[in-house]
Order: structure tokens, then sequence, then C-alpha cells
């Protein structure tokens, strides 16, 4: 079964995203099935409902794809996926692979949208490429985690943004979104750039702990400073990030983000990337 086989038409419903599948959905075709999804969640929508009437299956293996892209949804950007008007023979095959258990079906997509009140709640803002950007992504974190009633995780959430904004300023150097979202568990905070470009963990293997634990003592360093002097200006915190060593061409910047979150990744999309970080609430 080639891939193409497998057709995915996309419509926005406000903050919702509905997918409706046609084809054959097999182990040829799940990549396609996957990328789809994928590029979706790339604009962070509140929930992801696949309608799957035209869908057709020849292999139950096939259909694992989809609690696992459903719990990729959740990690990041916390959105909610759900299935949509399933034709009997797939109804029971969804049944029998337990994956109806995992991911909810509702008998229409206008079911599954008025059911997607659970999603998380999410702010964002546009930025440019200037060296107030640091500053205005904390602002957004920090309001969020007050709204949300999250401040255990205000210091961390802004460290977090911080190194991330921070990236896009010194290697992509594009306008950026920022955004940030919670759910029942998580705080998600994103920033989408236009830069090329993938970002990775740098250093050596065995240097990898060393780092993550100097990433532990700088945060304890910059919530001292906090305290020390909250009135300093922008500038002066755009070079304590970018010239002071928490930024390095080879990455280890990341390692900042791997230590203090609860898992961080990047998606590659048309126009640039999409990196994220999740946090624990």
């Amino acid at each position: 079964m080639r891939a193409e086989d497998l057709r995915a038409r996309v419509e926005r419903r406000g903050d919702a995203t509905v997918v409706r599948l046609d084809g054959v959905l097999d182990v040829d075709s799940s990549p396609s099935l996957r990328s789809a999804v994928l590029a979706c969640l790339a604009a962070e929508p509140s929930v992801i409902v696949l309608d799957v009437a035209d869908l057709r299956h020849n292999d139950d293996v096939a259909l694992t794809v989809l609690p696992a892209l459903a719990q990729h949804a959740a990690a990041w950007p916390g959105s909610a996926m759900t299935l949509a008007a399933a034709p009997p023979p797939l109804a029971s095959a969804l049944d029998r692979m337990a994956v109806a258990r995992l991911v909810p079906v509702f008998p229409t997509t206008d079911a599954a949208l008025a059911n997607a009140s659970g999603a998380g709640e999410r702010m964002r803002v546009r930025l440019q490429p200037m060296l107030d950007a640091t500053a205005a992504a904390r602002h957004l974190v920090g309001r969020a985690c007050m709204r949300w009633g999250v401040e255990r995780v205000r210091d961390v959430a802004e460290l977090v943004v911080t190194e991330l904004v921070s990236n896009v300023l010194r290697h992509a150097g594009t306008e950026m979104e920022v955004g940030v979202a919670r759910d029942r568990r998580l705080l998600h905070v994103s920033v989408r750039d236009h830069g090329s470009g993938l970002p990775r963990l740098g250093g050596r293997a065995h240097e990898e702990a060393r780092e993550e634990e100097r990433a532990r003592e700088e945060k304890r360093a910059w919530d001292e400073e906090q305290e020390k002097d909250e009135g300093r200006e922008k500038d002066e915190d755009k070079d304590e990030w970018q010239d002071g060593g928490m930024l390095r061409e080879d990455g280890r910047g990341l390692l900042v983000v791997s230590a203090l979150s609860h898992a961080w990744g990047c998606i590659p999309v048309p126009d640039g990337k999409v990196v994220w970080a999740t946090l624990r609430i």
C-alpha cells in the first residue's frame, strides 16, 4: 500500500483542528498520518479530532499509531486527541486493540468538539528578535503562572523560556511566537521561529551529568541574583544570558532545559521549527 493512499484534509475550527482521513491505514501509510498530526500540533490546537468515517484498515497493528500520537499531543503542546465517526468494522478493531481505552471515540465530529471542554488554557505572544524579547517572554510565562495558580514552577518556567528565546536570538534571529499552556499535570512552554537549523544537546556524553548539575547551580545563582536586584536593566539581563556562558554554539545551553524540564523536544515545520518543554505542576 502506498502512503499516498491515505489522505488527510485539515480544517481549523476556532482553537480546534479537525483532520478528515480518507483511505487505508496500514504500516506503510501510518508515517503519513503521523506527519499530518505533527504538522497540526505545530499550531498548538486545544484539541485534534481525527474524523475516521472514511478510514479503512487492513492490519490491526497499524492502529497502535493512534495512542502513540495521542500521547505525543498530550506531552506537547498539551492538546487532546480524539476520534470521531468510526464505522463499525473500525470501531470493533479499535476496541480489540484497546485503542478506544486510550483515545476517546465519539459518534460524530461535532460531538467530539462539544466534549473538548477539558482542553487546557493557553497564552501566546509574537515577538521580534530584539534584546527585550527574553524579558517579554518571561513576563508572559510569569503572568500565566500567576493566573493559573501554578506559581510553584514560575521561576523554573521563566528560566526555561529565557533559554529557548535566547537560542532564537543567537542562532535564528527571526520573529518568534512564544506560547505557554497548561493541563491538569503539565505546564507547556514553546517557542516557534523561522530558522532552518535544529537544536541539539552539545558536549560529550560523559560530561552531560556535570553540565546538568552546573545548570542547577546556575539556576540557584539566578534566583539569588533576582532577589538582590529585581530592578536591573533589560540589557544587563541580555548580557547575563547571552554573554555569560549560558548559551553555547555547540548547544550545551539546552542542557539547562533538559535538566529542569520533565521533557523537551523540537518539531520541524515548513517555515522553521518549534522547540518545546514541559514542567510538572
